[in-house]
């Protein structure tokens, strides 16, 4: 009997690293080397290399809460390494390495084939390695820890002072629309694209750092976002509603509150706006101004519903 046990355990050992070594494995090894990693996938701890500060930052996501069950697992993995990454680049670094942790019921070799593929995909548009992680069984989620670098200075959202200007870098609710066309058509296309596979502000994130005070990725809504920036700064701030960019203005309550479009909100001094929408307009990307740091209090202006709520992760 005893025997029994110690070969059925043992099976289920190899199994695990088989799947690991062929589905979770190789995944940007081409980085290691320009990213400082000595050691990945493959020994009980990875090891970097590094003489500077390392930005790290922990996500996440449920099935059922944070994406689907119908959504493609190419999306499913693409989408959960991007929101982690989002953490990066509000505060203007660059992408070093990630580590994976998967837990699922069972193991799917078509699945896991699409999984790598997303892993493959955002590996390969940051050029940054997967470099170790976790398997387990149990109900689908995926925890996945980044780590960055700071490029030059590192963007806090303790930095923002009274007279600094709050921007944008785009529109709200693209994610929100694409998570209703997806919910009724089940395409993966132009309109859903913006909600399955989020773009991480890498470029834009390093950009406005040489010029802003304080920044956040919106992820869970804009005021709720905001009112983390302002506290943080021990700072209040007027935010003037009708200039916030929305994808459908038929909609924009739903845009303003759904969150999952990672777009930077960001505060800068008066004096910088014009260098910094010009170094931001060099990259193909947009900076709209849609407040003030000023008084002790949040103020929303020209608002026209009765509340615009936050994400929580617990209702």
């Amino acid at each position: 009997m005893h025997q029994a046990c110690l070969k059925d355990t043992q099976v289920k050992i190899n199994s695990e690293f088989t799947i690991i070594k062929k589905y979770l494995s190789g995944i940007g090894t081409s980085y290691l080397k320009s990213n400082g990693i000595e050691l990945a996938v493959g020994d009980d701890c990875a090891i970097l290399a590094s003489k500077s500060k390392l930005l790290i930052s922990t996500d996440t996501s449920v099935q059922g809460i944070h994406f689907l069950k119908s959504m493609p697992p190419k999306a499913i993995a693409y989408r959960a390494v991007s929101t982690a990454l989002s953490d990066i680049a509000a505060m203007g670094g660059t992408p070093v390495a990630f580590n994976l942790s998967l837990v699922m019921p069972q193991i799917d070799s078509d699945w896991m084939k699409e999984f790598k593929k997303g892993l493959q995909k955002v590996s390969t548009e940051h050029k940054f390695p997967l470099i170790g992680g976790d398997l387990a069984k149990g109900p689908l989620q995926i925890s996945v820890t980044v780590l960055g670098k700071p490029v030059k200075n590192i963007l806090l959202r303790s930095g923002a002072k009274p007279g600094d200007l709050l921007c944008i870098s785009d529109k709200l609710g693209q994610a929100y629309l694409g998570l209703r066309e997806f919910r009724s058509s089940a395409l993966v296309n132009a309109k859903t694209r913006p909600y399955l596979f989020p773009k991480a502000q890498i470029l834009l994130g390093q950009t406005i750092a040489k010029h802003a005070s304080a920044a956040i990725d919106v992820s869970d809504g804009i005021i709720q976002d905001l009112s983390h920036l302002i506290a943080r700064s021990g700072v209040g701030c007027e935010i003037d509603i009708a200039q916030v960019p929305v994808a459908d203005n038929k909609l924009k309550r739903q845009c303003l509150e759904f969150g999952d479009d990672y777009q930077l909100l960001f505060t800068v001094p008066p004096q910088k706006i014009h260098l910094l929408q010009s170094d931001i307009k060099s990259i193909g990307k947009k900076c709209h101004t849609i407040g003030i740091i000023k008084g002790t209090k949040l103020r929303v202006l020209n608002n026209p519903f009765k509340s615009i709520k936050n994400w929580d992760h617990f209702s």
